[in-house]
């Protein structure tokens, strides 16, 4: 009888045969100033193939690395699909690179977002510990207008060199998580700069899952996220980028999306992407 009134309900009701869904990409896109004129990593350049990507996998939500603002006008002057969030880590404004967050609003309100830093002073521009850079991550909720569920929305950007600056940003992290609501919804994506096994991984595991290990369905044979835009071909590629969530949300599918345009990267690393069941666990 209940499963006839299920059937039914999603006859009527044809957004309930729509698993409460979103897709989430997590995408380290190269700062823009970083590569030199001329070359096929140069940003005006490889700008539209990274667009394309974005367009041919639609994602819902997106957490950038090392999007310089210019950056981020650039892609959703192409993909207008999309409004943004971000913030420069080197004066809370304009400058520098940002953990900017983009989200397409036919899907998604948002509710609140704010910018806080990797340090020992979170609310201020800063830089914490032995961190060679500022360091920042971009703290969102939102809600998803079709179920009506809400979630957090966490996005970073681990320091490349500095060990203990790492150890505690994932700390950091866990802490911000653990003090959200009871039963919080919550997903964290980023490049962490460490890899599987390394004690900020293990950190942040403790309260939040892989979603490349907890997905029902793995689409991608090569799990490296980093590529260095092939300039050591021989050199296996590195995790260091995750998409993190929490024990109450179900993973659908992760795909690490690794292709070229004729032998050209999009990035020096890859797009990850998951499709987050926002039910939640059974």
């Amino acid at each position: 009888m209940k499963f006839s009134l299920l059937i039914l309900s999603l006859l009527v009701f044809p957004s309930l045969a729509q698993a409460e869904s979103l897709k989430l990409m997590s995408y380290n896109i190269r700062c823009g100033l970083c590569e030199a004129e001329g070359t096929p990593q140069y940003w005006p350049e490889r700008k539209f193939l990274l667009a394309h990507l974005i367009q041919t996998q639609q994602p819902d939500l997106i957490g950038l690395q090392e999007a310089e603002l210019f950056q981020v006008h650039d892609l959703v002057a192409m993909l207008p699909q999309y409004q943004w969030f971000g913030e420069g880590r080197d004066d809370g404004k304009t400058k520098g690179e940002s953990t900017a967050v983009l989200y397409r609003e036919d899907k998604l309100q948002l509710l609140s977002a704010k910018t806080l830093w990797l340090s020992e002073t979170p609310e201020q521009v800063s830089k914490g510990w032995d961190a060679n850079l500022n360091r920042t991550f971009t703290k969102t909720q939102f809600k998803e207008l079709k179920s009506g569920q809400s979630f957090y929305f966490l996005n970073t950007h681990f320091d490349h060199m500095g060990q203990q600056a790492q150890l505690q940003s994932a700390l950091l992290l866990k802490a911000e998580v653990e003090q959200l609501p009871k039963q919080s919804k919550v997903l964290l994506t980023g490049d962490f700069n460490v890899e599987p096994g390394s004690e900020p991984y293990k950190a942040l595991s403790q309260t939040l899952n892989d979603s490349a290990l907890v997905a029902k369905q793995q689409l991608s044979k090569n799990t490296g996220t980093f590529n260095g835009f092939g300039r050591e071909p021989t050199s296996p590629s590195q995790t260091i980028d995750f998409i993190f969530v929490s024990s109450n949300l179900q993973v659908t599918s992760y795909q690490v999306d690794n292709r070229r345009y004729n032998g050209l990267y999009p990035s020096d690393h890859e797009a990850l992407v998951a499709i987050i069941d926002l039910k939640g666990s059974l």
